[in-house]
């Protein structure tokens, strides 16, 4: 690639494709076409203006979250590197295709919307404000795209009133989070549409030396009778297991996970419950936070981890719209809350998958229109392109220069420092010096915490 790029350089092709090579074998490639879009779609300038004010403070909000999110990893990663496991080098590029935690189809299809949304974002409220936008353009390693830009008028960009300037510097991120949730509604309404293919429970794990364990019961084994009464999902096993104490013997129905041949065996056999007390007492727990659970001498334990629905993996997709997501205003403001994390975290835990494979399996769309291949396609889709606008919203709001979040820091503080400067007759261009320095500085501490953030673990 870098050979390839060398050569076009030096016979001129890359000049004639208005292109250019940056960082060795970054090819940057400018695009005149989308001026007409951009102008239509930002002709409302009123409208785009009253946006950009609403996502200028969507960005200030959204970018202490960062911070403080940002400190926390820090901390923790300082106190015990070698409790976090190193990324691969490929891993940390976040490229699809190059990072096993993102799929080259999805992923690539997630980003490229991703990044139009952005770039168009900072685009048309740069007109709003009537900024000129001289290019689009794509960045782009191996034929995959791993940025884009809108290239506003840096004179126009300048000169403009702070307020404006940090509107459209705010304006990428903002859409980026704004279609995030959009995406996410839309992908949670789909995720209610799936039931489980095989009503049920199943243990992602199984203790050792327990009942369940003892009795042959597998992982992803799919329950689906106690003492023969059918149990569909989590709560009813709950109920079941609720039913009996301590020492009582029951039945369990299990299917085994499927064969070459796609079959699963039904087999029934008999399990003796456990104390749950006194395994948790063994393990150390301290018997106040067992009375805090409400777990008691004599609870029945059936010595499994994991206990699910089998259709728990849409039920993490829609998070905290999901069917059975618990009621109350503060339960739905804690689980969009934690929802990017779970998105975010969900393909670093599964390899690049949306969910874990077996609850893939454990799906079916029952009578939507689409079928089960046809809805699950559409879920990727909207998974990959909400987890890419998270990621760049939000990424792009640290304080990093040249980051959309590091210039919105500059502004800022070069709008406090000429408020103080009332006071002490600072003169206009000390101001924004003192702005330039302190954001650089900012930039130049981050980067080296981002750096030990990746390092330590790696030599600890």
């Amino acid at each position: 690639w870098y050979i390839l790029l060398k050569v076009l350089e030096e016979y001129g092709v890359l000049d004639r494709w208005d292109a250019s090579r940056i960082l060795g074998i970054v090819l940057m490639v400018r695009i005149k076409r989308g001026q007409r879009v951009l102008e239509t779609i930002s002709r409302p300038r009123a409208f785009w203006r009253g946006f950009g004010e609403v996502g200028l403070w969507t960005c200030r909000f959204a970018s202490v979250v960062v911070v403080v999110l940002f400190l926390l990893s820090f901390i923790l990663t300082m106190l015990n590197p070698s409790a976090i496991e190193p990324a691969s080098a490929s891993d940390m590029l976040l490229i699809p295709g190059v990072s096993s935690t993102i799929p080259l189809g999805w992923g690539l299809a997630g980003l490229v919307i991703a990044l139009v949304i952005h770039e168009y974002g900072h685009g048309i409220l740069a007109r709003a404000h009537g900024i000129r936008v001289r290019n689009f353009g794509l960045l782009i390693i191996g034929l995959v795209p791993i940025g884009a830009f809108a290239e506003p008028q840096a004179d126009e960009l300048m000169r403009a009133p702070s307020r404006e300037r940090q509107r459209v510097f705010a304006a990428g991120p903002a859409v980026n989070i704004y279609a995030s949730f959009f995406c996410f509604l839309l992908m949670a309404v789909l995720a209610n549409q799936f039931v489980a293919a095989i009503p049920g429970v199943h243990a992602t794990g199984i203790i050792e030396e327990q009942p369940a364990a003892e009795a042959g019961l597998a992982p992803w084994e799919i329950i689906t009778h106690v003492d023969g009464t059918a149990v569909t999902d989590y709560i009813e096993m709950t109920d079941a297991l609720d039913s009996h104490r301590a020492g009582d013997v029951i039945e369990l129905t299990v299917l085994s996970e499927t064969d070459a041949d796609g079959q699963r065996t039904e087999r029934t056999f008999s399990v003796t419950l456990a104390d749950q007390y006194l395994y948790e007492v063994e393990r150390g727990t301290d018997p106040e936070v067992l009375e805090l659970y409400g777990i008691s001498e004599g609870d029945a334990f059936l010595g499994v981890s994991g206990l699910s629905s089998n259709d728990v993996g849409a039920q993490r997709l829609a998070g905290p719209l999901r069917n059975d997501a618990p009621s109350g205003v503060l339960a739905t403001v804690f689980g969009f809350a934690a929802q990017p994390m779970t998105i975010i975290y969900s393909p670093l835990e599964y390899k690049g998958e949306i969910m874990h494979p077996n609850e893939l399996e454990l799906l079916s769309a029952g009578d939507f229109p689409l079928g089960t291949d046809g809805l699950l396609a559409v879920i990727h889709l909207l998974f990959w392109v909400t987890w890419m606008n998270v990621l760049l919203g939000f990424a792009n709001l640290i304080p990093l220069l040249p980051f959309d979040g590091g210039h919105l820091l500059r502004d800022r503080l070069h709008d406090h420092l000429s408020q103080l400067a009332k006071v002490t007759k600072w003169h206009p261009m000390k101001v924004k010096e003192m702005a330039n320095k302190a954001s650089r500085m900012s930039s130049l501490v981050i980067l080296m915490m981002i750096i030990a953030l990746i390092a330590l673990p790696m030599v600890v």
